[in-house]
């Protein structure tokens, strides 16, 4: 038994979760992951896994040192690729974080590319609307929508997604329509909690920039289930263009404000800044960087409230 294969149980448990995941995964018996485990943390002088009967929980020091030893594995297959005479291919375990309504809209075809491509490679792919710590998580890979916050992550932009101010034909029967930004005071409004400030939603204009304060009955932070919340009546919403074109084009969503623009927010892909990044995230970075195109819908040919 050697240091590489103590290294790969390691990454292997910390990614599955449990020593049994590991060992499947590995095609070892768990009590061999247990015992590299635990010459692991002989050999670095500390605890890497808090054991219970029920739960197995990464401690501080296995997350400082999990990015290096990915490192270290993919450097050595690599280099086991090259005395083999064949081509690098990307192995091992690819964690990606994606928003959760963005994902459902346009992760899986890409996802389905990938995994055709590159069989060797297990994609775990983590559906959230949190900003969550990359590293911490163990996610090589993810995609932001918004502008971003000073950080050591690297960003490579794919593109933009441009929103809509709607609301059902239904909800705005009977209730004065909106002329100005200022209007939507009178108005239910759904809030998105994530957006910050939630309840002030700014506009361009050929008069500049406006910023109204608005309210409503319902906060929710997931696009699709403010898609929901405006299909059931429920008020005027602002939309990302992959919730709001399909019912703008059949008439479902009416165009509010139409003189009136929303910026569109950047799309980017984010990973943690390391010295090398793993051949799996650069390949599926590459086919991301290559579908951007698919992540752009055709212009819902928008039709104006009418009141």
């Amino acid at each position: 038994m050697d240091r590489i294969d103590c290294l790969r149980a390691f990454v292997r448990t910390l990614e599955g979760g449990s020593f049994s995941a590991a060992a499947k995964e590995l095609g070892i018996g768990q009590p061999a992951i247990s015992k590299r485990i635990a010459m692991l943390e002989s050999e670095f002088g500390t605890q890497l896994f808090s054991r219970t009967t029920r739960t197995l929980k990464p401690t501080a020091e296995a997350h400082r040192i999990y990015d290096l030893a990915r490192q270290i594995l993919d450097s050595f297959d690599m280099a086991r690729s090259s005395v083999e005479h064949a081509a690098p291919r990307p192995t091992g375990s690819l964690r990606i974080g994606v928003p959760s309504s963005f994902g459902r809209r346009y992760m899986m075809p890409v996802i389905a590319e990938y995994v055709r491509n590159y069989p060797e490679v297990r994609v775990d792919i983590r559906f959230s609307e949190r900003l969550v710590n990359l590293v911490e998580e163990g996610i090589e890979l993810a995609l932001r929508i918004g502008n971003l916050e000073a950080s050591t992550l690297i960003a490579r932009r794919l593109g933009t997604v441009q929103r809509y101010l709607v609301a059902t034909p239904t909800y705005l029967h009977g209730r004065p329509l909106p002329r100005t930004p200022d209007d939507l005071s009178s108005h239910q409004c759904i809030v998105y909690s994530r957006m910050s400030p939630a309840q002030q939603w700014a506009f361009e204009s050929e008069h500049g920039r406006h910023v109204a304060s608005i309210n409503g009955p319902i906060h929710v932070d997931d696009a699709d289930a403010m898609q929901e919340a405006t299909m059931h009546h429920l008020g005027i919403a602002i939309l990302p263009e992959w919730n709001a074109a399909e019912g703008l084009r059949s008439g479902e969503l009416e165009h509010v404000l139409p003189d009136y623009s929303i910026a569109a927010l950047p799309l980017h892909a984010v990973y943690p800044e390391t010295q090398w990044m793993s051949l799996r995230a650069r390949s599926f970075l590459d086919l991301l960087v290559e579908r951007a195109g698919h992540f752009v819908l055709p212009s819902p040919h928008t039709q104006p409230a009418s009141g």
